[in-house]
């Protein structure tokens, strides 16, 4: 379990595909690898995603093929930045909001606003994924917990706004149009989308 609170960015140094699993090799440091072990979860560009090799400051994780289609994880990743956060202990902090590192799917950045200091995106998702985002709801963009803006389901997009500090620590500052980004729905909001679907289904 995440909290959508990026602890850092860290460059994917290598990625080796053998057969059906892609692997890849992350340069954490050490403030981000300190303490880690073999089998715990890492959420990488907010893909929940298993070590399963560590070295002083490296950590190795292999992804499966569904993981390849569904995220921006991919071969091309090499010697590009990733959001990293390590996962929730008992008694830490969550300033986000519950983030399970499991992606549905890829968003595309179709606008960027540029404020005085801070920035609004607005993305454009599949169609199946816009019905639940819904105004001042969350949602996880690389691993970043961030507030639903505007949601337009008509042409299927919707907008996040920015902080500055969200910008410095985090890779979401150097996105451009036309780049692709890790879409998580909040649980929550698709658990209560479903509910009221199949309560209006019953009714017919």
């Amino acid at each position: 379990m995440f909290s959508g609170i990026v602890q850092g960015t860290a460059e994917i140094v290598s990625a080796t595909q053998r057969d059906d699993v892609l692997t890849i090799e992350v340069m954490l440091g050490r403030k981000l690898i300190e303490g880690l072990e073999i089998g715990a979860s890492v959420a990488v560009d907010g893909v929940c995603l298993t070590a399963v090799e560590i070295s002083e400051s490296t950590a190795t994780f292999d992804i499966i093929e569904e993981t390849i289609r569904c995220t921006t994880l991919n071969m091309g990743r090499k010697n590009t930045q990733a959001n990293i956060e390590r996962s929730l202990k008992f008694g830490d902090e969550i300033g986000g909001h519950n983030v399970s590192g499991h992606v549905s799917s890829v968003a595309t950045i179709s606008e960027i606003k540029q404020g005085v200091n801070g920035r609004t995106l607005q993305l454009t998702s599949a169609e199946k994924e816009i019905s639940y985002l819904m105004a001042k709801g969350f949602v996880a963009i690389d691993g970043i917990s961030l507030t639903v803006g505007e949601v337009n389901r008509s042409n299927a997009t919707f907008d996040v706004h920015l902080i500055p500090e969200t910008i410095a620590v985090t890779t979401i500052g150097e996105k451009q149009v036309g780049d692709q980004v890790n879409l998580e729905l909040d649980s929550a909001t698709v658990a209560a989308v479903e509910a009221a679907k199949q309560m209006l289904a019953n009714q017919q």
